[in-house]
């Protein structure tokens, strides 16, 4: 797809969010009741450890895990559902014909999505968090750095999850369970609720195996300091295998499913 066409979808997706304010002063106050109850969470369970350190964490260190997992995954706030309404409603024809990636269509969509968000929720929410709680992020430019590439890693793995799970409506007419089920996977094993270094021994063999943790925990760890910068290389090149995989995966999907589509309505 031509840079100029992956903009102009992205830019229309982004004017259609534009006009759901309501929803956007909604996502904000949910947000922010989010930090707030998770913060209060940890705070009251930190006064009943006997150390300020738990699993390598002080209590400043899990305030500022909580607010920016928090901001992360409101960045990454996309509609899983284009691909199962374009099945439904018959468009997914004219995708078939298009000259152009589905795929990177299905991206550019996402994309204008995502950066509605970030503009209007992720924004609000870190800079009230910044003057309400005890969070501490290390503003060193290379980590910066490292941050946003493992970001961008952790939001394409994200579109394909949620690509590959879209592709399901060529095959189920009803998909809703399973995108449920991918919804807790990814909102657990990537440490969107607890931090994966609170997970109990036995867990931790089985996160290891799954692309969750590059989605969400690594990149937010990176920028919080608690990953030394001697290991993000490593991450980083997981991220780019898990890509390379799931890409995989996209592509075998969707040429399967293109044989079996029937048009559901249209």
């Amino acid at each position: 797809m031509k840079p100029e066409l992956f903009f102009k979808f992205a830019s229309i997706s982004f004017q259609k969010q534009v006009t759901y304010r309501f929803d956007c002063f909604v996502g904000i106050v949910n947000g922010f009741l989010y930090v707030f109850i998770f913060t209060s969470l940890w705070k009251a369970l930190y006064s009943q450890f006997d150390t300020t350190v738990h699993n390598g964490f002080t209590l400043t260190a899990i305030v500022t895990y909580a607010v920016l997992v928090m901001a992360v995954r409101i960045s990454f706030t996309m509609d899983d559902s284009i691909i199962y309404r374009k099945v439904m409603d018959g468009s997914i024809a004219m995708e078939l014909i298009r000259p152009t990636s589905f795929f990177f269509m299905n991206l550019a969509e996402n994309v204008g999505h995502s950066l509605f968000h970030i503009m209007a929720r992720t924004f609000p929410v870190v800079i009230i968090s910044i003057f309400l709680f005890d969070i501490s992020i290390p503003f060193e430019p290379v980590r910066l750095f490292a941050f946003l590439f493992s970001f961008f890693a952790g939001y394409i793995l994200i579109s394909m999850l949620n690509f590959a799970a879209g592709l399901l409506a060529f095959w189920f007419v009803e998909i809703f369970p399973f995108m449920l089920f991918k919804y807790a996977l990814f909102t657990f094993f990537s440490g969107g609720i607890v931090p994966i270094d609170f997970f109990p021994e036995f867990l931790k063999p089985l996160v290891n195996v799954l692309p969750f943790q590059y989605m969400l925990y690594f990149p937010t760890v990176i920028l919080t300091g608690r990953v030394p910068m001697a290991e993000v290389p490593s991450i980083i090149i997981s991220q780019l295998m898990w890509i390379l995989i799931m890409g995989v995966i996209c592509s075998l999907m969707w040429n399967a499913g293109k044989k079996k589509l029937v048009i559901q309505g249209g």
